[in-house]
């Protein structure tokens, strides 16, 4: 006589069928979570920019969002500074095309509205990098690829 249930051995088949499964599952997921954080820090960088124009202008008179891309930090001057995760590394290319991935960057934005050109690239560790950019005449800032 057969009981109601299952077998160990049906069990055992099951686990290692769902064990296959989040094989398969878990690598695509950790890309997803990585590209979320990547995403966020570019949203962070155009929001500081952002907020330092709304500021300038609201102020009349110039403000800086500064960026020290070496320790990942970044704010509007004399404000809380954001720190990004360990993954997340942060670049900047200058008006003229010179390139800086260390030390200090200050970008001003004007009373008018207007703002420095720049580019920050926001960069994560599996290579994945989307830049944020500021427009010199409008002091508007995008973020893409």
């Amino acid at each position: 006589m057969r009981s109601e249930g299952f077998t160990f051995v049906e069990l055992i088949v099951v686990l290692a069928i769902l064990a296959g499964l989040a094989a398969l599952v878990a690598p695509s997921f950790s890309r997803t979570v990585a590209s979320a954080r990547l995403r966020t820090a570019a949203s962070d960088v155009r929001s500081t920019f952002a907020r330092t124009r709304a500021l300038a202008v609201a102020a009349s008179r110039e403000r800086s969002a500064t960026f020290d891309l070496s320790r990942g930090e970044f704010g509007v001057d004399n404000e809380a500074v954001r720190v990004l995760p360990e993954t997340i590394r942060l670049g900047a290319v200058l008006p003229g095309g010179d390139s800086l991935d260390r030390g200090s960057v200050r970008v001003r934005f004007f009373p008018d509205g207007g703002g420095e050109e720049v580019e920050i690239s926001v960069t994560a560790e599996d290579g994945g990098a989307l830049r944020v950019t500021v427009d010199p005449l409008t002091g508007l800032s995008e973020a893409g690829t």
